[in-house]
């Protein structure tokens, strides 16, 4: 019997069977803060277009020309950057999945995206990331164009691990309940199964 698809939000959805758990966050936003950001990708490119038929057409040597340039090079960086989040934001998602003694986190953009895998018995801390309003830094990362934002972390070695992208404190919360039972459950579940094949 195939599992049940549950949700969080509007943005979470995941599926638990006793030797899995697999968590999906979107990371879509609401039509008019997609127009917005449209319509900033589409200045950002017309800027680019510009700076590049200036630089190409001012006299060789000039300062104009190195000032298009190096105007190019600076506009090109922006439009690389939020085009990544632009996408992001278009079909991006957070892919979570716990099964056996591993945990994997992939930030895929359509089928692209490498994952990261983590073994249970190594993860550390697993919890809620405070997050303070207050603080310019944390409050720009929430931001809809921005990539950041995460919400849920643990440390693995010496490493710290983030993820959950600009989720509400509820559900990040409620997120945070159902990854934690299922690293406890799921990788002592493998191991009881190991020993029973072993004996």
């Amino acid at each position: 019997m195939a599992e049940r698809t549950q949700t969080i939000g509007e943005r979470i959805q995941f599926k638990r069977s006793p030797d899995e758990l697999q968590v999906v966050i979107t990371q879509q936003i609401p039509r008019h803060k997609e127009a917005i950001f449209f319509a900033w990708m589409v200045a950002l490119f017309c800027a680019l277009f510009a700076f590049i038929y200036l630089w190409l057409t001012s006299p060789s040597e000039s300062d104009q020309r190195i000032f298009f340039a190096v105007g190019s090079a600076f506009v090109t960086f922006f439009v690389v950057r939020y085009g990544k989040v632009f996408l992001w934001r278009r079909m991006g998602k957070e892919m979570i999945r716990i099964r056996e003694e591993e945990l994997t986190i992939r930030n895929a953009i359509g089928s692209s995206g490498r994952p990261q895998v983590f073994q249970t018995d190594n993860i550390r801390k697993f919890g809620v990331i405070p997050y303070d309003f207050t603080k310019f830094g944390q409050f720009m990362d929430r931001a809809f164009w921005e990539m950041g934002g995460e919400t849920l972390g643990f440390e693995h070695f010496k490493s710290k691990i983030r993820f959950g992208k600009q989720l509400e404190e509820k559900e990040a919360k409620q997120l945070a309940r159902v990854i934690e039972k299922a690293l406890v459950e799921i990788p002592k579940r493998t191991r009881a199964k190991k020993k029973k094949a072993e004996a």
